[in-house]
Formats: C-alpha cells, sequence, structure tokens
C-alpha cells in the first residue's frame, strides 16, 4: 500500500516545491545574486567614504556631499538586494532596493550640475546664456522635480507588488516619467556645457590643464550616469515584470556606470582639479574693464556668493603668494574657484 501512493508523494512534493520557487521569485523573477550584492556593496561603500574624505581634508565644495548621499543610497538599495536572497519573499528589501537604487543617480547628478555652474560663472560666464547661479538653479530644481516624481513612482509601485497589479503598473509609469525627465536634462546639461566649451575655448586654455582634466572627468561621469538612464526607461517601459526587470544580468547596466561616475570624481576632485592657472588671474580681473564677447550672455554679480562654501586651506606657499588681484602674481601656485557665482578670483 504504502509503495503505491509513493509516487503520488513524490508528485505532491514535486507541485509543492514548484509553488515554494514561484513564489520566492514572484516578486524579482529570480533569487538576487549574493555576489553582486557584495560587490557592489563594497564599492559603493568605497567611493562614498572617499568623497567624504576628500570634503573633511579640503574643507571646500561642501556640495560634493551630494556624492556621498548618493553612494548611501547604493548600499542601502544594494544591501536590500542581499537580504532578498536570503528572503526573496519578503516585501520591504524589494521596496527598499527599488527606491534606493532609482533616485541615488539623482545626487550624483546634482553635483555635477553644481560643479558647472561654479566653472561658468569662474572662468567664462560672459559665454554663457545662463549665469553660474541661473545654470545652478535651473539644473538643480528639474533635478529635484525628478527626484520627487521617482520616489513617489517608487513607493507606490513598491507598496503594491503582489497585491494591486494596477498601483504598480501606474507606479511604474511615474517612475518612467521621472526616470526620462532625468535622462533629458542630463543630455541637455552635457549639450549646454559642450556648447560653453567649445565658445569659452580660449579661457578654457588658458585655465590650464587641471581646470581641463576638471571638464573631462564631469563629462565622464554625466555619460555614465546617462548610459544608466538609458537602461532604465525601457526597463520602467516593460514594467516589472517585463524581461529586463526579471534578467538580473541587466542590473549590471544600473551599477556599473553609476560606481563608475562615482570613482570618476573620485580621481578627479574638484578640491584638486576645479581649479585655474594664475595665467587667467590677469585676463579675467580685467575682461570686465573691456566690451562683452557677447553682448546678450549672461554675467554673474561678484555679490552673489554660495551659501556653505570656507575658504580652501592653503599651504605656506600659497600663503606667502596670495596678494590682491591685479597687484600680484601668485608664485608656482594654482588659485583655487573663489566660492562665488563672480568672476574668479585668487583666493
Amino acid at each position: 500500500m504504502s509503495s503505491e501512493l509513493q509516487p503520488h508523494l513524490l508528485l505532491a512534493r514535486a507541485v509543492y516545491a514548484a509553488t515554494e520557487a514561484d513564489t520566492s521569485t514572484e516578486q524579482y523573477g529570480y533569487i538576487p545574486s549574493i555576489s553582486l550584492g557584495v560587490i557592489f556593496i563594497t564599492l559603493f561603500s568605497l567611493t562614498a567614504l572617499l568623497h567624504l574624505g576628500e570634503i573633511v581634508y579640503g574643507r571646500r565644495y561642501w556640495f560634493m556631499i551630494c556624492m556621498v548621499i548618493g553612494g548611501i543610497f547604493e548600499v542601502i538599495g544594494w544591501a536590500g538586494r542581499l537580504w532578498s536572497h536570503y528572503a526573496p519573499a519578503n516585501f520591504s528589501p524589494y521596496v527598499m532596493q527599488i527606491c534606493c537604487l532609482v533616485i541615488a543617480p539623482t545626487f550624483y547628478s546634482a553635483a555635477l550640475y553644481w560643479a558647472a555652474g561654479l566653472a561658468i560663472a569662474n572662468v567664462a560666464p560672459q559665454m554663457s546664456w545662463l549665469s553660474g547661479r541661473a545654470f545652478k538653479t535651473f539644473f538643480i530644481t528639474a533635478d529635484l522635480v525628478s527626484l520627487i516624481v521617482q520616489a513617489v513612482g517608487g513607493g507606490m509601485a513598491g507598496s503594491a507588488v503582489g497585491t494591486d497589479p494596477q498601483q504598480v503598473k501606474t507606479g511604474s509609469n511615474i517612475m518612467l516619467a521621472g526616470i526620462v525627465s532625468q535622462l533629458v536634462v542630463m543630455l541637455f546639461y552635457v549639450a549646454y556645457t559642450a556648447v560653453w566649451v567649445f565658445r569659452a575655448r580660449e579661457k578654457v586654455k588658458l585655465a590650464g590643464s587641471r581646470f581641463q582634466w576638471m571638464l573631462v572627468g564631469m563629462l565622464a561621469a554625466s555619460i555614465g550616469i546617462v548610459v544608466r538612464g538609458c537602461y532604465r526607461t525601457p526597463e520602467l517601459a516593460e514594467g516589472f515584470s517585463g524581461w529586463i526587470a526579471t534578467q538580473q544580468i541587466w542590473m549590471l547596466f544600473d551599477a556599473v556606470p553609476v560606481a563608475f561616475s562615482s570613482f570618476v570624481l573620485n580621481i578627479i576632485h574638484p578640491h584638486w582639479f576645479l581649479v585655474y592657472s594664475p595665467a587667467i588671474v590677469a585676463e579675467l580681473s580685467t575682461s570686465s574693464e573691456k566690451p562683452r564677447d557677447d553682448p546678450t550672455a549672461a554675467t554673474d554679480s561678484p555679490s552673489e556668493h554660495d551659501e556653505g562654501m570656507q575658504p580652501p586651506r592653503r599651504s605656506d606657499s600659497q600663503e606667502t603668494a596670495v596678494a590682491m588681484v591685479g597687484e600680484a602674481k601668485p608664485i608656482n601656485s594654482d588659485a583655487r574657484f573663489d566660492a562665488t557665482d563672480g568672476a574668479a578670483k585668487q583666493v
């Protein structure tokens, strides 16, 4: 009798196992990888700590704290995915990773926008249609709007997974709108900055090689954010149950470009590269007395100050070299960008 029931028991166990497997992969479509979770938690923790150390060391360019915040969100998101490996049917880590990984790059974008605004204001504001302050205000506001839209969509979609498919779809579409707007703004930022660099190419050359490397680093970091946006757009267009979202390998197109962008700015950091050569000090200090290259171009008022910016820490050689612009030239040292949106100054 027991031998006759054995095949039925085996079949029942197989059905039960299949049901359990389907339940465990219902949210992702797969079991999140341990190795990917550990690798990216480590990488994003490292780059965030490096950015924090660079900020503390330089005591300048505090807007780079956005890179630290973005890194923290990435770490939390990948920690959620690692948690999901051990509890794939658990709702909490799934929502955590959706929200954190979707909005994290917004903070990286904000740092890039702020750095470009300072570069424009201090090197060739007359070659830009927007003043340095207007540039930052426009792009960071657009970035903030996309952040809010993505956060709202992520919360809606994550809270309805497995219970309300229509709400999941609505939340996914809202997130898609936020991702697309972020991508469009980033592409516009790259195009605008490229046009400014072309128009101001003589001033950019005069600013020196370190400033030029800063522009290269900002471009490379921007490309990383764009690549990530190009992945997220079709993923969200298909929905969370689409082919892209249910294939774990595609997550590399989210993590790798963002990590690349962050490490690029660890290496080409504003503290060392958002500087200009002494040759441009006299050029820019006298430019206000000459006719502007473009009468319609925007300029920055020297009275406009960035909140929270502090004077840089100088070495002994820099202290002895610093003097009033027009009275003396720095000796064997690059001048750092002033914390204002006005003309470039020796600080």
